[in-house]
């Protein structure tokens, strides 16, 4: 990134864009033996506790008598190469290698982005509640590597696969810790999204090139898990968010920048009107030839939000370890303790790359973070530097026209900043109130709106 020491280049490979059918869009992100290893652990330790100050949660127990059973149900044997055992489409993204096998597909994953989806409807809703209701559990038997994130994706309220987002968002468990003798059981209850809205199983996140192989995938009682199967419990992982809740919202989430244009920004955004959210790493903010540090000072001070992007932005899901993936989050919670004097529950994971293992410690650290991608993507990544750099305008109009109302950008590029006034002033067209992400997911502890009247 611009201040983060990356080419360029690397800057606009930043988002992954899933094509599904029907023309859809699918948007899914070891500690050195140095002086300040004691420091790192100190202030982890700290954060811990400070976002978990009960160890003893309160159990949720019902009393009354459970309803009866739906029929557990088969959802993939992989017969077909194009269609699960419902009938509805399963598949690849983001060229995920795959190799098809008798009643069987290999998964050879190169990126953590990469997922394997199968469908529990034609890209409409599957009401799950029952199952969940009857404590019934998803079955995956597998063999090869079980270091991936299984996901249960949550649809649009709309059900509809030409808005956007699509998905809405989902909840990620880590594979490895369900996994036992090449099964994984996993209660249903422990994904935590709109269950009346559910949209897929996916497979993803892989943080090893380890193969593996997937054999059935089905939901089944929890009287056909064996009796001494390993259940672990659920770990906190915060909340993924892809889109605006609060009606008539518009948010902007600003990613990195180059401190030539940060004036440029500040003075479009004063004259708009405007309040925004950055996100923030912080390697750019210790940075001291940057001057981010005095930038987004300048940008709290005014009332923008700023969050956490990451300490020096790499795809969190692929490191090698969990205590790599710390040091990102630790280091730049610690970074704007002591530049900026802010602690904030939003995160961007960079290039959007978030799985089960992110998530996770995440919420070891911050207590109920929000993991934020987008439903509106600028698309500067692709454009910015070409001959052709007002497709970024086309790309941005055409996500919010598909209902976004959540964005991603950059000021990486004077191309991006010159469309800046004109995408703001369109949002402002479609009778929307542009404010920032905190305030779009009605957070009870964000400021309050102040609405200008013309």
């Amino acid at each position: 990134m611009g201040h983060e020491g990356h080419d360029d280049d690397d800057a606009y490979k930043h988002h992954s864009t899933y094509k599904l059918p029907s023309n859809t869009f699918f948007c899914f992100h070891s500690l050195f033996p140095t002086p300040a290893a004691t420091q790192h652990h100190e202030l982890a330790y700290d954060l811990h506790h400070r976002a978990h100050p009960d160890p003893h949660p309160q159990s949720h127990h019902h009393h009354h008598r459970p309803p009866r059973p739906p029929p557990p149900f088969l959802i993939d044997t992989f017969t077909h190469k194009t269609h699960n055992a419902l009938g509805f489409w399963h598949g690849a993204l983001e060229g995920l290698p795959l190799t098809h096998g008798p009643n069987s597909i290999r998964l050879s994953p190169t990126d953590p982005d990469q997922y394997y989806h199968t469908q529990l409807s034609a890209a409409t809703c599957f009401n799950l509640n029952p199952h969940i209701h009857t404590n019934q559990h998803l079955h995956i038997h597998l063999s090869g590597s079980p270091h991936f994130t299984i996901s249960l994706t949550q649809n649009n309220p709309s059900c509809n696969a030409s808005l956007h987002p699509f998905p809405e968002t989902w909840d990620s468990l880590d594979a490895s810790r369900y996994a036992h003798n090449n099964h994984i059981y996993i209660p249903l209850s422990h994904f935590h999204i709109n269950s009346s809205r559910t949209l897929s199983i996916a497979f993803g996140g892989f943080y090893t090139p380890e193969s593996v192989t997937l054999f059935r995938v089905e939901i089944v009682d929890a009287a056909a898990v064996p009796k001494a199967f390993p259940v672990p419990p659920r770990l906190d992982n915060g909340n993924v968010a892809l889109r605006c809740s609060r009606p008539g919202a518009f948010a902007f989430g600003i990613d990195d920048g180059q401190p030539g244009l940060a004036q440029e920004v500040m003075r479009i955004l004063e004259e708009e009107g405007i309040m925004v959210t950055f996100f923030v790493v912080g390697m750019g903010l210790r940075d001291a030839e940057t001057n981010f540090s005095a930038v987004y000072r300048e940008m709290l001070r005014r009332g923008h939000q700023v969050a956490l992007h990451s300490d020096t932005h790499r795809k969190l899901e692929g490191l090698g370890s969990t205590a790599e993936i710390d040091r990102e989050i630790v280091e730049n919670i610690k970074s704007f303790q002591q530049i900026l004097g802010i602690e904030t529950r939003y995160f961007r994971p960079p290039y959007g790359t978030i799985g089960a293992r992110t998530r996770q410690r995440l919420a070891y650290y911050i207590k109920d973070p929000q993991i934020i991608n987008w439903s509106v993507d600028i698309e500067d990544w692709l454009w910015a530097g070409t001959k052709t750099p007002e497709k970024q305008r086309e790309a941005f109009i055409r996500d919010v026209k598909l209902g976004g109302n959540l964005a991603v950008m950059h000021f990486l590029s004077p191309t991006t900043v010159s469309y800046f006034r004109e995408i703001i002033q369109f949002v402002k067209s479609m009778n929307a109130t542009i404010m920032r992400i905190d305030q779009c997911l009605e957070d009870p502890n964000s400021p309050p709106l102040k609405i200008s009247v013309p």
